[in-house]
């Protein structure tokens, strides 16, 4: 039972959004801060860095990948149109690179350069390079969104150092302390995906987000039903055919 209104509520809104009804998200911080953080590097007139992390476009790293691509396009459209200097972190994850790439030269243009992307070949390698070339470069806007591993640390402690303001985001559970710590505005679980889904204006990603938010408000509120009725001494499963 359960599954056939989990199946219904998807396709339900999915539908909804392909029809061209698209569902309105709430305001995010962390994603308007990037107008301001682009802004501050201007002004400056200190570079814009950005990173995805090592996450691969397989697996669970995937909707966390897709969503940071997105919003280096984002990024580096802001970039361009402010005037910024915008730098790409490539680490460890060769098909991402590409879509990087192309999201870049497409915001850039006539503008773009080679060096706008630098590649790093292991996750290891990764620490030296960002320690450097932050320590040179003293970046004023550092963003740091995907499938991220141990390279949160790294990445956002060298941003904190060269004194940039920071957004970063992730859904792993075990990066969030340092991504709440070290970064002025952040993207957290489903708020990354959220993120990504806006400025990508994919109309089934954005239906599938607000499909998954009606689906847990249906968990909760069946979990409170059976609550009262464990209470009440009243078999609610039953009662719902479930």
């Amino acid at each position: 039972m359960f599954l056939v209104i989990s199946f219904a509520i998807f396709t339900y809104y999915l539908y909804r959004s392909v029809r061209g009804k698209a569902p309105r998200i709430r305001t995010i911080p962390g994603l308007e801060a990037f107008k301001e953080v682009i802004g501050r590097a201007v002004e400056t007139g200190r570079p814009v860095y950005y990173s995805t992390g090592v996450g691969r476009l397989t697996g669970g790293d995937m909707s966390m990948t897709v969503a940071g691509l997105s919003l280096l396009g984002y990024a580096a459209q802001l970039s361009s149109s402010y005037g910024a200097r915008f730098h790409y972190i490539a680490a460890a994850a060769p098909e991402v690179v590409p879509i990087a790439e192309d999201m870049i030269k497409t915001a850039y243009r006539e503008n773009y350069r080679e060096d706008q992307i630098t590649y790093v070949p292991s996750q290891p390698a990764l620490k030296s390079t960002v320690a450097g070339t932050y320590e040179r470069e003293r970046p004023a806007a550092n963003f740091v969104l995907g499938a991220l591993y141990w390279e949160t640390v790294v990445l956002c402690e060298a941003g904190a150092r060269a004194g940039a303001m920071q957004i970063g985001g992730t859904g792993r559970l075990y990066q969030v302390p340092f991504i709440a710590s070290l970064c002025d505005f952040s993207l957290i679980g489903e708020e990354l995906l959220a993120a990504g889904a806006y400025v990508s204006k994919e109309l089934a990603m954005l239906g599938s987000i607000q499909a998954s938010d009606v689906l847990r408000a249906v968990i909760v509120g069946l979990s409170i039903l059976i609550m009262l009725g464990s209470i009440l001494r009243v078999n609610i499963p039953q009662l719902l055919g479930m």
